[in-house]
């Protein structure tokens, strides 16, 4: 079927990508929406009577995760404790994450062609190249249908990574719209300097308006989980990537944004700030109270998720055995396992690292995966040290790299070479 699409016009193309996302993921979850509500689905929804009064004063003055809160309410106004309108717009953002994921990587690895054809040419003349064209479809029918996202989508509460992965892919997406505006606005002036002069042009109002709608997306995100909190350094490496393309001092230019961007994590912050406390400590005596449990320290804490992330992996490439509540022993003493873990980890970010020139959409995908999950997985001690929905946004960086990967190989011919340049 994708070598079908590959043989269509470019917006026939885009369309039925995004019909065959939207279908895979009904399909896949279509059993799902009468699912019932369990664990943290009873005091953050059922017993809620802020959320049951669509108290929004309260609401906004006292819930860490006001945005989420507010659909809670939403949903709870149009349909009580109905769990299917909690299940319909569950789905509903996981389809619109894969379609924005789509898109993201279209515009990031799409190469325009040099002279395209005009409107009316034959079927298949468009501006995509076929290797650019299926990389994104092929990330997005992975994020979309991977096992690992079940939990998410299907665990109501979870809502908290669906939604700030929706408010997260959005800024990406207007910030490289931003960027494509001003790159017009560049490339006229060039062509005809007289009739589009600086300040004239109707791009520099639209490229303002994508950063505005960037910055208040960002600004939604932090009000719905604090791991949106690396969304501004994750801008300032796709940035460097694919946008400034290595150049310091082209990335330099562009600090004013970037610095309005990060400015956002205060909300994460002030949000968070009240009960901080409570989940940091290098105390080696004291450190975090666990639920019926020894009190953890972030150290121990981060020695922890020295197991937690490769076993993140593995459920990346073998998804199996998947749990919803773990019992995930503490470490909290370094030993050989801990040790070989560090370096493990450190290996492949280094590879990441390594990869930028040879394989860029390979870099960034491993670098997103690690950034995504740094706000889970490092010295901040959460009570569950695992949890499947934590997966969420950055299996979009193993989407990325598999997709390129599966693109790269399929194209390959017998006795011939992989070029993994973008």
């Amino acid at each position: 079927m994708i070598n079908k699409l590959a043989e269509l016009s470019d917006t026939k193309k885009i369309a039925l990508s995004v019909i065959l996302i939207a279908t895979v993921a009904i399909i896949i979850y279509s059993n799902s929406f009468y699912a019932s509500f369990h664990f943290d689905d009873h005091p953050t929804i059922v017993e809620n009577y802020t959320i049951h009064r669509f108290d929004l004063k309260e609401i906004f003055s006292t819930s860490s995760r006001p945005i989420l809160d507010l659909t809670f309410a939403l949903n709870y106004y149009f349909g009580k404790l109905d769990v299917f309108g909690y299940h319909l717009v569950n789905i509903m953002l996981h389809i619109a994450n894969g379609i924005m994921l789509y898109f993201i990587l279209l515009w990031t690895i799409n190469t325009p062609h040099p002279n395209p054809p005009p409107q009316g040419g034959r079927a298949g003349e468009g501006v995509f190249s076929a290797v650019n064209f299926r990389v994104p479809l092929y990330a997005s029918l992975i994020f979309i249908a991977h096992p690992i996202q079940t939990q998410a989508v299907t665990y109501i509460v979870s809502r908290s990574s669906v939604l700030a992965t929706t408010f997260y892919l959005i800024s990406v997406l207007l910030f490289i719209r931003a960027f494509k505006q001003i790159a017009k606005r560049e490339e006229q002036k060039t062509n005809d300097e007289r009739l589009y002069a600086p300040g004239s042009m109707p791009y520099a109002l639209s490229s303002k308006l994508y950063y505005f709608g960037a910055f208040l997306s960002s600004c939604l995100g932090m009000g719905t989980k604090q791991e949106t909190a690396t969304l501004p350094l994750m801008l300032l490496i796709y940035d460097f990537y694919f946008i400034s393309k290595g150049d310091w001092k082209v990335l330099k230019g562009h600090y004013k944004i970037h610095l309005i961007m990060f400015s956002t994590v205060l909300i994460a912050v002030y949000l968070s700030f009240s009960g901080l406390k409570m989940f940091v400590s290098f105390d080696y005596a004291k450190g975090v109270p666990m639920p019926q449990e020894v009190p953890i320290t972030s150290f121990q804490y981060f020695l922890t998720q020295l197991h937690v992330i490769p076993y993140y992996i593995r459920l990346l490439f073998v998804p199996a055995n998947l749990n919803l509540d773990y019992d995930w022993p503490i470490t909290r003493n370094i030993d050989l396992p801990t040790i070989l873990f560090f370096v493990l980890l450190t290996c492949i970010i280094v590879a990441a690292i390594m990869l930028y020139r040879r394989a860029q959409l390979i870099s960034f995908g491993i670098i997103w995966f690690f950034v995504t999950l740094s706000v889970t997985s490092s010295f901040i001690v959460i009570y569950d040290v695992i949890f499947e929905h934590r997966l969420y946004l950055p299996s979009i960086g193993f989407a990325m790299v598999i997709a390129f990967m599966i693109s790269k190989i399929s194209n390959l011919k017998i006795g011939g070479k992989v070029n993994w340049s973008n």
